[in-house]
């Protein structure tokens, strides 16, 4: 392995923007095993689910959490009201608003598997100081603003 001191600014940004697009690669990899394995919860309806984790919310509200299109919600929440996981309640005082909330079964479902993810997450950032996790914490952030401000842009 390099010695950090031994690496130019200009090998480093390049060595972390291939690190970066490989980071995003595995994510939409696991989000396209999703489709792949009926029955069996995907990541992209984890994700969701654990938007629920906290409160109620509605179909929209669900959605822009997710980043989802509302249309793609209302199918995967289709699936996860037949396994038992959501219940979806109409609104009495709108009737075009749906609320979300996990069943109990959700809930117990989404402790579980938290517990899972959080023991990978914590394996994967042993070795790294709480300093170093900050440092990747501004850059991720940087990257991110920048990220939505050529979204804002792109309009």
């Amino acid at each position: 392995m390099t010695a950090v001191s031994d690496v130019t600014r200009e090998d480093a940004i390049e060595r972390f923007g291939a690190s970066f697009k490989g980071v995003m690669a595995a994510v939409r990899r696991l989000r396209g095993r999703d489709t792949h394995r009926p029955g069996e919860l995907g990541f992209a309806q984890y994700h969701l689910l654990f938007g629920l984790a906290e409160r109620e919310l509605s179909t929209g509200e669900l959605a822009a959490a997710a980043e989802l299109a509302p249309a793609t919600v209302t199918q995967m929440l289709d699936s996860l009201e037949v396994m038992g996981l959501v219940a979806r309640t109409r609104s009495e005082r709108d009737r075009r608003i749906v609320t979300c909330s996990l069943t109990e079964r959700g809930r117990e479902t989404i402790a579980e598997r938290r517990g899972h993810i959080e023991a990978c997450w914590a394996a994967a950032l042993t070795e790294f100081s709480a300093s170093d996790l900050a440092v990747a914490s501004e850059v991720i952030d940087s990257l991110r603003a920048m990220f939505d401000e050529l979204d804002a842009t792109a309009r």
